[in-house]
């Protein structure tokens, strides 16, 4: 089969849409099959991001280019992925004859898909306005992970925190990173920090000039390559409401959750209802003091933690993405 994803990423929607697409690529490759990503992506790091992963990448500026490429190319699916394609797009996309599947987050538009994929916590509740043909895939039975990080078997659980990962998207405009360093900054010097930094977060100098200036013990990351091993070592994890929390369920670390979009609320609730998570609020409701207490109350709680690391595991098994391309390939 020939694959054909319509994604988007940039400093102001981030980069979760696209990490998925390239994680779900992965294992249409294992099968042999051919993947373009078609975008209007302007910024050179995500361009040479996405060629690391062996998608050929086309700039493009219409739905025209879609389909065009599409008839040229031969393709059999189209993933579409971005909060610019409405309903009138993808009912496009099918009258030219083309089988879509699409990843969903918000449940919002009418849906002419084939398929219609939400992975988040608590999708299954959702109401769906879709086409009697359409399929469902509900829930983190089919969270797309990338393959370098289905290593969960390599970490060990330790009782003690020692290491506490901070991770809150490839682009964190608001600078909530920092926000999020200062209120934590008095915690005692012996648990390290290790933050992370992405790719398009412009607040790198800032945070190196305050992790070098304080008392705590901050280890700052850069768009690392290496996130499963820092998984593996982290103990516990303050993230967004992203494609992280998924992540960090897998390896079974638990979580505080600050939201920075409004299509992460519902998943964040949801998470802190099945103790998977804890969910502090929304960027703009939270005070430092509110996450410094809720920090060191799961920091003391042991127990707690434990159960959110057994329910996470539960929650994520890894093979999400599997399930979805075997399901795909039925409908061919």
């Amino acid at each position: 089969m020939n694959i054909l994803f319509r994604a988007d990423a940039s400093k102001s929607i981030g980069m979760g849409h696209l990490m998925r697409c390239l994680a779900l690529s992965e294992e249409f490759k294992k099968q042999g099959y051919k993947c373009y990503i078609l975008s209007e992506i302007l910024d050179d790091k995500l361009i040479d991001i996405i060629h690391k992963f062996d998608v050929d990448f086309y700039k493009i500026k219409s739905k025209n280019d879609v389909i065009a490429f599409s008839k040229e190319h031969d393709i059999d699916w189209i993933v579409t992925d971005s909060y610019n394609l409405n309903e009138e797009y993808i009912r496009d996309l099918k009258n030219e004859k083309n089988k879509v599947l699409s990843i969903d987050d918000n449940a919002i538009i009418h849906y002419f898909s084939d398929i219609v994929l939400n992975q988040n916590i608590g999708s299954e509740k959702l109401k769906f306005s879709a086409e009697k043909y359409t399929k469902f895939l509900l829930g983190p039975k089919y969270a797309i992970l990338r393959d370098k990080l289905l290593i969960r078997n390599n970490k060990k659980d330790k009782k003690d925190v020692k290491k506490i990962l901070i991770t809150l998207g490839g682009t964190d405009p608001d600078n909530l990173t920092l926000k999020i360093l200062k209120s934590l900054g008095k915690i005692n010097k012996h648990y390290e920090f290790i933050v992370i930094v992405g790719l398009l977060n412009n607040f790198y100098r800032e945070l190196k000039e305050f992790s070098d200036t304080s008392e705590a013990n901050i280890r700052l990351l850069k768009s690392p390559n290496n996130m499963a091993d820092i998984y593996l070592e982290s103990d516990l994890a303050i993230s967004a409401g992203g494609v992280s929390c998924y992540e960090l369920s897998y390896f079974g670390i638990p979580n505080l959750i600050v939201t920075i979009a409004e299509n992460q609320i519902n998943s964040a609730k949801a998470s802190d209802e099945r103790k998977i998570s804890i969910y502090l609020g929304d960027k703009n409701e939270i005070s430092a003091e509110y996450v410094r207490n809720k920090f060191k109350e799961l920091i003391n709680n042991y127990s707690l933690r434990k159960t959110m690391r057994e329910n996470g595991r539960r929650l994520v098994d890894g093979k999400g993405k599997k399930r979805i391309v075997e399901f795909m390939e039925s409908l061919s």
